[in-house]
């Protein structure tokens, strides 16, 4: 009999889904897809966190498990499935990372879960449900396995009913918060499915051509309404029946410009586009203002496209290309696209990777995307039904959706780089110019975005870079050679000079305190019920400073309490310290409980030493005054 038969039957179901959680995991990273909060990414952290649950809740295990048993199914399986071998340290990587972030979840927000009192059989109440709703928004205890708990309180749930009345009460706790709340467009309007019926698909020219002419405006929309004619001042949207205007998809902005027309009059209508979108699939809307004479519907118009915009977009959109294969290339094939931004100033593409990557990374992939910009490889856009792109080896986007037929976008003899993109490109990679890569940084678990420029925007790059430098040799008077050890020695001089100044001003302080020879601290301190009590407001220096002034000067009382008062940018910092001898009668704490409130703040610590602070200081005077009397009362209490 194996290990599995002697199980109870809740262990057993524990392994079941376990084990079955495991494949779809496996399989799930494989083909790119990684735990996250939205859309499939979340489904993936839901399964991976609901086999984690089981594992510690019914099989005690406390350690990492999840992770080994992904690592068996590709073990078992990679024969059949190859493409599991090749992933396989990624897919280890990546799920110790998410059990690793979820074993502290479960730690805090399952322990503020077993708090709470269920009636078994009893469904929890409204206000049950908003304690649970906080769980999931202040501890991120997941949703699913508040549910999982329940059942197992007895308290069984339709999927449905749950959903909505968990996503009830959480709608009402971040309203009364304000947390979550977030603006979001609006539904697509109606009319817009409408227009496309009655005018039918824009015809696009956009790929060869930016100027075309005797384009016919079929429909105008204020805001969502039609109208006839759009004035001069006035805004609204126009569709016209061709356009060599590229709307805003798979990442590429829209394009800019202008509409012009001659009337009969001999009169001008000049129209700037602001923007291109695509609401509804075939309809393209141009965003326009009239700057002179008016625009009606019927009209015929140039369309001029912005051109030296388009060109700029189109330098990064297939930069976008050559970053996505050198960064496979560099980081390893676990690299797939995750969103991106094609911008005339820049281009933004987030990827799937687990760790940040090396400037030497950085390097080899500037490298390798520049190697392929100076050898003008050319560019080829083909049409192709979507079965044939996909046998060719294309890269296709997970989620995004195509048509029977699409374009596929090849760099040289497309080894390099070939993938599905319906966007402008240039016609060889030299056109590009260089490329530069700006920024890497993380914007989800195991999501990074880089940001790069190319063209002119690189050379201002370089040619500001250099501006820098020379500004910096001069201010130093150095070579360009010894700039990083110039500015080294600078930076420890920095140091060096402003321990010095502390320890003056620290001097400067306990001098200007007191300094009679009797060592009380001369005329400075007083004497409450026969206790010595300094109080005093230093200025210039830090909170380390004053910590160590208070200690310099309850040395000199060897018996008293020191009470300092600090004004820095705007805010009042007092320190009060007790020595030992006298802590069973005066205790620090209480003393700045008693002060702080005067400049507006509160505090506290230890009998000995306690702080505390407030954004009142023209009031400190009042405060440290204040304490002689507090001290007073204490000792004769």
């Amino acid at each position: 009999m194996s290990v599995y038969d002697n199980l109870s039957e809740s262990r057993q179901f524990a392994c079941r889904v376990i084990a079955d959680h495991a494949r779809s995991t496996a399989f799930s990273i494989a083909d790119g897809i990684l735990p996250g909060n939205e859309g499939r990414n979340y489904v993936l952290r839901k399964i991976m966190r609901r086999a984690i649950y089981h594992g510690r809740e019914h099989l005690g295990m406390d350690g990492l498990f999840f992770y080994k048993v992904c690592d068996k199914v590709v073990e078992e399986m990679h024969g059949a499935f190859p493409e599991l071998a090749v992933q396989r340290d990624f897919i280890s990587k990546m799920v110790r990372l998410e059990e690793e972030r979820f074993g502290n979840t479960m730690t805090v927000g399952l322990g503020r879960l077993g708090e709470f009192q269920f009636d078994s059989g009893v469904e929890p109440d409204r206000e049950m449900f908003r304690k649970l709703a906080k769980l999931y928004d202040t501890y991120g205890t997941p949703r699913d396995l508040i549910r999982v708990y329940l059942e197992e309180k007895g308290i069984a749930f339709d999927e449905e009913d749950y959903n909505e009345r968990f996503e009830n009460a959480l709608q009402e706790l971040q309203r009364q918060s304000g947390i979550g709340q977030t603006h979001r467009k609006s539904d697509i309007s109606p009319i817009y499915a409408q227009i496309l019926e009655k005018v039918g698909p824009n015809a696009f020219h956009g790929y060869d051509a930016t100027r075309f002419e005797n384009a016919e405006v079929v429909t105008i929309l204020k805001g969502d309404s039609a109208a006839d004619a759009l004035s001069q001042g006035e805004q609204g949207s126009v569709v016209l029946n061709e356009t060599p205007f590229y709307a805003e998809s798979g990442g590429q902005v829209g394009d800019t410009g202008r509409l012009v027309t001659v009337k009969n009059d001999g009169g001008e209508m000049q129209a700037v586009v602001s923007d291109t979108f695509s609401p509804v699939a075939g309809l393209v809307i141009h965003k326009v203002m009239v700057e002179a004479g008016e625009l009606k519907v019927g009209d015929k118009v140039t369309a001029v496209v912005d051109e030296e915009k388009r060109d700029a977009t189109r330098r990064n959109h297939t930069a976008t290309h050559l970053v996505h294969a050198a960064l496979k290339e560099v980081l390893g094939t676990h690299v797939k696209q995750a969103g991106s931004v094609v911008a005339p100033s820049y281009l933004r593409f987030d990827f799937t990777h687990y760790q940040p990557m090396t400037d030497a990374e950085i390097r080899e992939i500037e490298d390798l995307v520049n190697r392929y910009i100076l050898q003008n490889e050319p560019v080829a856009t083909n049409l192709m039904a979507l079965e044939d792109a996909m046998r060719s080896g294309a890269v296709a986007m997970f989620g995004e959706k195509y048509g029977s037929d699409v374009r596929v976008l090849s760099v040289g003899d497309g080894r390099f780089s070939m993938e599905l993109c319906g966007g402008t490109h240039v016609r060889a990679t030299g056109d590009i110019g260089s490329c530069k890569i700006l920024s890497d940084e993380a914007i989800a678990s195991g999501v990074r975005r880089i940001r790069a420029i190319t063209g002119l925007d690189a050379f201002r790059r370089f040619r500001e870079d250099e501006v820098l430098i020379d500004r910096s040799l001069e201010a130093l008077k150095t070579q360009r050679d010894n700039l990083p050890n110039a500015i080294e020695r600078l930076q420890e001089e920095v140091k060096r000079t402003r321990r010095e100044i502390e320890d003056l001003k620290l001097k400067i302080a306990t001098g200007a305190v007191g300094n009679g020879s009797d060592g009380t601290g001369g005329d400075e301190a007083r004497e409450i019920g026969g206790v010595k009590v300094l109080g005093k407001i230093v200025d210039g220096l830090d909170a380390n400073g004053q910590r160590q002034l208070s200690d310099t000067l309850l040395a000199r009382l060897k018996s008293g309490v020191v009470i300092l008062g600090r004004k820095d940018e705007g805010k009042a910092s007092i320190i009060v310290r007790v020595s030992a001898d006298l802590t069973d009668r005066v205790k620090a704490g209480n003393v700045v409980k008693e002060i702080v409130p005067i400049v507006g703040g509160r505090g506290g610590g230890r009998p000995d030493m306690a702080e505390g602070g407030g954004p009142e200081p023209e009031k400190l005077d009042e405060a440290i005054e204040a304490s002689f009397k507090i001290i007073e009362t204490i000792l004769s209490s």
